[in-house]
């Protein structure tokens, strides 16, 4: 349990502003802003911002560097931020992207301690705590390094300007130079990133998104789906530089964010100001954006034509081997008398075969793969199922890291299936596996009933 955090009288304008929205807000912090005082973590944080998220279900905030998440209440007329999270670990996600998606809350990328991370994290409501989710391939980006960014809220994609540096802040050559000015695009649901082209701007400080594109530099506004670059006219540049306030007086704008053609600003204090944005203030400057990807290798139609005669050779080979085959199983089925005789046969002429290249099914298995087989079959006798921490340290697994012990389990247990199946006759895995009881993220293995006794064969307890 956490205690709520009043603030009767402080609560800027701007965020009450936010609150009175009943839909999804997209919400920018062009400066590391904190409305919120956290007396709880080292001095440290304060030094970070802190995203806000606004969806049908309220006004979220994230603490960055930490997977810390405020929701804002009002009672009358006092404001509470309440802690809604169990999350413990900090660190971790410094200068990192919050957004929504619908009421999803969404962190992506920052940096922790000598390393950058390319992680989609998602605020998981059962548990309180955020999930990974699974992606092609790293991209990085920060806060920090004025980098484009669009949240497609229709076709829920990311779209962002790659942060060119490896995750490892300690490598004598940080620079990953093939992402330099590169654009990359996110399918969120199948999570594969997809690289779009190369931007012809340096600078992309994102400000808000706009009914008409993506608002940068307070100067231009990005119509990324169509690859234009529309300017503001000095009219409209002149009203939204003055909204930051002037060289007598400035104003330290702490969030900025759209609604409608309506563009809000506001400080931490008691500034807000708005200034409407029309299609008529922005004129096409008859550039693009970016420059998309060229297609490395290009097929010719001599190519096509060729490509299509080989699958047709292999489609055709194919036919006439299935064709020979079935002439044959016809044969035995004749010269046996009975199907049922003819099963039988098979079996025993699939074990013959295999006795006869091994030399005895006790060779087929290397001895790591027997090791597994006899530890999952003495757990299976006594209808026990194995998990993925007892399998790591049968296979000598368990000091590596999680993405090593995944692929060996993998490939010890693929190897053990292939190697069997060859002598089994059923459609299942000799070893199987179905989802946990106390934990549905992960899996536990177990072996069938119907193959033990082939595997007490392959293990030498059995004749």
């Amino acid at each position: 349990y956490f205690p709520a955090i009043a603030q009767p009288d402080s609560t800027p304008p701007i965020i009450k502003r936010l609150m009175q929205e009943k839909g999804n807000v997209l919400v920018f912090s062009p400066y590391l802003s904190r409305p919120l005082e956290i007396n709880d973590l080292p001095n440290n944080f304060k030094l970070s911002g802190q995203g806000l998220a606004k969806t049908k279900k309220g006004l979220f905030l994230n603490q960055s560097g930490t997977g810390r998440v405020y929701q804002l209440e009002q009672v009358k007329n006092q404001y509470r931020w309440n802690r809604i999270d169990s999350t413990f670990y900090t660190g971790y996600n410094f200068g990192s992207l919050f957004f929504s998606l619908d009421s999803t809350l969404y962190s992506f990328s920052g940096g922790g301690l000598f390393n950058y991370n390319g992680n989609l994290r998602y605020f998981n409501n059962n548990s309180r705590e955020w999930d990974a989710s699974r992606l092609s391939q790293p991209i990085l980006w920060n806060s920090t390094a004025a980098l484009f960014t669009l949240i497609d809220t229709n076709e829920n994609k990311l779209i962002i300007q790659a942060l060119p540096l490896k995750s490892d802040q300690q490598l004598k050559n940080r620079q990953a130079d093939e992402l330099k000015q590169t654009i990359w695009e996110l399918d969120i649901a199948q999570g594969n990133w997809t690289m779009i082209g190369k931007v012809n701007f340096d600078n992309n400080m994102v400000f808000a998104q706009t009914p008409f594109g993506v608002l940068v530099n307070m100067d231009k506004v990005v119509d990324f789906k169509n690859n234009k670059v529309y300017s503001a006219s000095k009219k409209l540049q002149s009203k939204l530089y003055t909204l930051f306030g002037t060289s007598s007086y400035p104003i330290h704008v702490a969030y900025t964010f759209c609604i409608d053609s309506t563009y809000f600003v506001g400080d931490l204090e008691n500034y807000i100001d708005s200034v409407v944005i029309s299609r008529n203030d922005l004129l096409d400057t008859g550039t693009t954006f970016y420059e998309p990807v060229k297609p490395t290798s290009p097929i010719s139609k001599r190519e096509y034509f060729i490509g299509g005669i080989v699958v047709l050779a292999i489609v055709c080979m194919y036919l006439l081997y299935r064709k020979i085959k079935r002439r044959s199983s016809k044969t035995t089925i004749a010269a046996i008398g009975s199907p049922i005789e003819q099963s039988k046969t098979e079996k025993e002429n699939k074990e013959t075969q295999v006795v006869f290249r091994s030399g005895k099914l006790m060779e087929l298995l290397n001895e790591r793969e027997r090791l597994l087989l006899d530890f999952l079959y003495k757990h299976s006798l006594d209808e026990r199922l194995t998990t993925i921490e007892e399998i790591n340290k049968v296979i000598g697994a368990s000091q590596r890291n999680s993405e090593v012990q995944k692929r060996l389990r993998s490939d010890i247990i693929g190897a053990v299936n292939d190697k069997l199946e060859v002598i089994s006759e059923s459609k299942h895995n000799i070893i199987d596996k179905q989802r946990s009881y106390f934990d549905k993220r992960s899996f536990e293995y177990f072996i069938r009933p119907e193959h033990m006794e082939l595997v007490e064969k392959v293990l030498g307890k059995k004749s």
